[in-house]
């Protein structure tokens, strides 16, 4: 499995036929589940979800407050947006992070969701590498002022490489436009 761990998506669309995905026939494996449109949306969401799938043209619960209170409450999923032709308003300037319009092929869905699922794991490997790196360089001032700190240092250069290693891994799953849009997303951040 290329991923760490079997990765969320949280579906809020009524007629939406999307399965768990398996990694033997895809980049990533996934877990979906379907938003109970007798429940408050608002009760279902929470931070375990890598992934939102919205119909843009819901009307109840309004698509542009379930994007606004997962954006809010679960800042670091991912969000697709379907719309049957092109909004008005843009999803993506609201805080989407695509948007497919209609026809969409399942095979282009497939493609979306796993780059998105990469997008996310690959920017947190980076996060954690950029993260390391500053403690890297603050540890070695400390170690050539002499403090004791030989084995943290060892510890986060070791570290350091599994996350250089890890963002390579994943890096190469993408295509090379797949790679620079997601490039072009980090930096943007």
């Amino acid at each position: 499995m290329l991923l760490k761990s079997t990765s969320q998506l949280f579906i809020v669309h009524h007629t939406l036929l999307l399965t768990d995905m398996d990694a033997e026939r895809t980049r990533v494996a996934a877990e979906v589940s379907r938003a109970d449109f007798n429940h408050s949306i608002l009760e279902q969401i929470d931070e375990r979800y890598d992934l939102l799938v919205l119909d843009w043209g819901l009307q109840t619960p309004d698509a542009r407050g379930v994007l606004d209170a997962f954006r809010q409450i679960s800042p670091k999923t991912q969000i697709l947006v379907l719309a049957s032709d092109v909004p008005s308003a843009d999803p993506v300037d609201r805080g989407a992070d695509e948007l497919l319009i209609d026809p969409v092929s399942d095979e282009e869905l497939q493609l979306t969701v796993e780059r998105l699922l990469l997008q996310k794991e690959y920017e947190a490997a980076m996060d954690e590498f950029f993260r390391l790196s500053t403690e890297r360089a603050l540890l070695e001032s400390e170690l050539q002022s002499g403090l004791d700190v030989v084995d943290r240092y060892q510890s986060v250069v070791s570290n350091l490489y599994d996350y250089r290693k890890w963002a390579a891994t994943i890096r190469d799953e993408f295509s090379n436009d797949e790679f620079n849009y997601v490039l072009r997303k980090l930096l943007d951040e």
